[in-house]
């Protein structure tokens, strides 16, 4: 058996450097863990877990609310429901750092079982819609009264 230091280096939660592009991924639940804290050494913080992938995402302030703002405060009802994970940069400290945020796929988009984003009729029938406005038809305008008419008046004085 070979024993690697590499492999002590591996964590158990996500970060910027697991996702070169976006991926949707299916909650599997909730647990509460206990992190390290700048201010009070530690303290207690939501993490998601998935199906489709093996790290828990530890939830900040900022996917907190856009998580909760989309599937509601009781983090048990997550479960099945679908977040779109991206990297980004984040101001910490006053530099800009890696880091991920999570976004709420639109509700007709269905998710290929690679755990990508694909479209569905659905949205496909939605973008035709949207595509192109209906072509109206062109009238041309009504024939306007010849001069000749229009000086023809009588005016009596």
């Amino acid at each position: 058996m070979v024993l690697l230091a590499s492999a002590f280096d591996q964590s158990k939660f996500m970060n910027a450097g697991d996702f070169p592009q976006e991926k949707a991924l299916r909650i599997k639940g909730v647990t509460v863990e206990t992190m390290p804290s700048r201010s009070s050494g530690q303290e207690q913080k939501p993490v998601l877990w998935f199906t489709n992938h093996k790290k828990g995402l530890v939830l900040n302030k900022t996917n907190n609310r856009t998580i909760r703002g989309a599937y509601g405060d009781d983090m048990e009802t997550w479960a099945g429901k679908i977040v779109v994970v991206y990297p980004t940069q984040a101001e910490m400290g006053g530099k800009l750092v890696p880091a991920l945020r999570v976004r709420i796929p639109p509700p007709k988009q269905a998710v290929a079982g690679n755990g990508q984003p694909s479209k569905s009729k659905g949205a496909e029938e939605a973008l035709k819609t949207f595509a192109a406005p209906p072509v109206q038809e062109v009238l041309p305008p009504e024939p306007k009264p010849s001069l000749e008419d229009d000086l023809d008046d009588e005016i009596n004085f």
